[in-house]
């Protein structure tokens, strides 16, 4: 058997974590009546958010970015055709960003910044347009990433979902949409935290610990996210509802990751023979769980691949799913799939004069 490759930062034998016992997708686990929720919800979000769904930036990348870009992509493995976002945030920050896991049911939202990140990461860094990372940290308030309680408590309202754990993939894209998120730099938030005794780093983008769950709940239940409806920013401007492989397979190529809810468990079936493990659903197991499509790539045979990552188990649950694979869970209706494209990110300052 080949030696895995660590430049896939993936997980060879798929388990859940012991200490994950909520995934968070939907409430119950009929998988037919979930579908069916989220197909509803998806439609009246559409037809409400036209403008939303219709939209399609055609921002390109700027030249030597893209050269850059590539050749790093190269470096790690990746082959031409390739566009493989979860390798971005070594690309920008220098380091993979290893955001913690989740710590209640909160996937919605736990795997949807995440690939937010890197769409602003596409942004700024690749695209060059002139806007502003959050900021240039890993943990704290000047994190890359939005403040996820936040967004989780504002999603469960429009959803009118109060008391336990869990979330549907629409209202997290209405949420996106509708209101924006919340920087964590934000200065009554850092207030708030403080006041509540969270004065670690890494407490921003999401609160740890007992006292970390208990607060994350208190906002997924509603509470302080008002206070906060006047700081939020940065809506999502372009979201297409993504039904075939082949066109998450471009939006993807245009730098536009997409966060998936379904009851698809993943396991390991073989290992390429360029170092990385082959993953695919498992018929045998359920996982009532969002995730994010993260990235695409050619491997040395040709074969495409996507990128599906999990990491809100764990910083290497990212795994790779052969594109006529992918396609067939697309052709079952298993997924319920929404790309996220234009995010309106704060302008940079101008330069200093004299």
């Amino acid at each position: 058997m080949s030696e895995l490759n660590p430049d896939f930062r993936t997980v060879d034998e798929v388990a859940v974590p012991e200490d994950i016992q909520e995934s968070g997708w939907g409430r119950g686990d009929d998988e037919r009546t979930l579908v069916g929720i989220e197909q509803r919800l998806g439609d009246k979000l559409e037809a409400d958010n036209e403008q939303v769904f219709r939209n399609h930036t055609t921002t390109k990348p700027l030249p030597k970015m893209l050269e850059k870009w590539n050749a790093f992509q190269r470096s790690k493995g990746r082959y031409d055709g390739s566009n493989d976002l979860s390798l971005l945030d070594e690309f920008v920050h220098g380091a993979p960003l290893v955001f913690h896991r989740q710590i209640i049911g909160s996937c919605v939202i736990s795997n949807t910044f995440r690939p937010w990140v890197a769409r602003a990461m596409w942004q700024v860094a690749i695209q060059g347009q002139p806007q502003e990372y959050f900021g240039r940290d890993e943990f704290g308030p000047n994190s890359y990433a939005p403040f996820a309680p936040q967004s989780y408590g504002m999603a469960r309202k429009r959803a009118n979902m109060r008391g336990g754990d869990g979330l549907y993939c629409a209202p997290m894209a209405e949420s996106l949409m509708q209101d924006g998120v919340l920087m964590c730099k934000t200065p009554a938030l850092v207030q708030l935290m403080s006041e509540r005794g969270f004065s670690s780093a890494s407490d921003f983008p999401e609160p740890q610990g007992n006292d970390g769950a208990r607060l994350y709940r208190q906002f997924g239940d509603w509470d302080y996210i008002e206070r906060f409806r006047g700081n939020l920013c940065c809506k999502l401007l372009e979201s297409e509802r993504v039904k075939t492989a082949d066109q998450l397979w471009r939006l993807l190529q245009e730098g536009k990751p997409s966060f998936v809810c379904s009851m698809e468990a993943i396991h390991k079936v073989g290992t390429h023979p360029d170092g990385f493990p082959i993953h695919a659903r498992n018929p045998r197991d359920r996982w009532a769980h969002n995730m994010s499509f993260h990235g695409v790539f050619t491997a040395s045979d040709g074969e495409r691949f996507f990128r599906q990552c999990n990491q809100s188990w764990g910083e290497n649950h990212i795994y790779n799913r052969k594109f006529e694979e992918v396609a067939s869970s697309f052709r079952s209706g298993r997924l319920t799939v929404q790309a996220i494209g234009q995010i309106a990110i704060p302008p940079a300052a101008p330069p200093a004069i004299g």
